[in-house]
């Protein structure tokens, strides 16, 4: 079958397809009474405990808003690989009774925690944008193509991870294992460059800095040692070679930074985006047929 006959297939059971994630946002909050607040909680919870600590570290600006950028969409991206996962085995009893599109139930899996995902970030900088440092502006346009290409990822992964946990069930661990190591070697939590706050007025009023300085804040302002980030320049190239990082900058610059991403950052998170989900699908079109039989 052809890529486009695939695709056309998956078209043709979309409704399908939404209904399944309909069906899952429900099963997930039913007999709940915070419901949705759930999945605002957990990075909610994250941001103010790691805001606390890292403000004695990180002499940065607007932290928790640092914090936030990162982790909501790191949330996704993990929750959708660890779903997908499971996909295919959890919907054994279906497959066999009932012919679909096997790739019907990782994209289901990654289009539901699309919506939470989507849903939680707007909510969150909605409601404490303000108290955290968030302000709006034009470079927040770029944030739906940042949607487009960690849901291209995650989607890509995804389909791999259910296929390959079909063949051996283990996968899921090593994949919890994988993503444990991934989340410390993106920066999500810490950056690569510190954004210092802002000097005081005494201290902003001259360019430079000035040879005397009779306002003690801004004295001590300028005593600050610079801070160069828990990240040594030396090594910030490697850690910039993590396919992540760019994903992750795709958030971090509209929102905290109020820029849109480099054109470095933009092409390296498109062509991952485009790569993962071209293998991915590959990989899973090329064992589809076959995955009924070692379940």
């Amino acid at each position: 079958m052809t890529v486009s006959a695939r695709i056309g297939e998956i078209w043709r059971y979309r409704e399908v397809i939404l209904n399944f994630v309909a069906q899952d946002l429900k099963v997930r909050y039913r007999r709940s009474y915070l419901g949705f607040f759930w999945s605002l909680l957990n990075p909610l919870l994250q941001m103010v405990v790691l805001s606390l600590v890292f403000s004695l570290i990180f002499r940065m600006e607007n932290i928790s808003l640092y914090l936030l950028a990162g982790l909501v969409p790191w949330s996704f991206f993990a929750a959708s690989l660890d779903g997908c996962a499971m996909s295919i085995v959890a919907a054994e009893g279906m497959i066999r009774r009932q012919y679909f599109p096997k790739l019907v139930f990782p994209l289901s899996t990654v289009l539901q925690n699309l919506v939470t995902f989507v849903l939680s970030l707007l909510v969150l900088l909605g409601a404490l944008g303000w108290v955290i440092g968030f302000r709006p502006s034009a470079a927040l346009l770029i944030l739906p193509v940042s949607f487009l290409c960690l849901f291209c990822v995650a989607l890509g992964l995804g389909a791999v991870a259910a296929v390959v946990t079909v063949y051996f069930r283990d996968m899921r661990h090593l994949i919890g294992v994988f993503l444990t190591v991934l989340f410390y070697l993106t920066p999500i939590i810490y950056p690569l460059e510190i954004k210092r706050a802002a000097p005081p007025a005494a201290a902003a009023a001259s360019p430079g800095r000035p040879a005397a300085i009779d306002s003690e804040p801004a004295a001590e302002y300028y005593r600050q040692p610079a801070v160069e980030g828990p990240i040594p320049h030396q090594y910030r190239f490697y850690f910039k070679l993590n396919p992540l990082y760019s994903l992750i900058e795709l958030f971090h610059r509209p929102i905290y930074d109020n820029m849109l991403p480099t054109a470095s950052e933009l092409s390296a998170a498109l062509a991952f985006a485009a790569v993962s989900l071209g293998v991915g699908l590959a990989v899973f079109w090329r064992c589809e047929d076959s995955l009924v039989f070692a379940l």
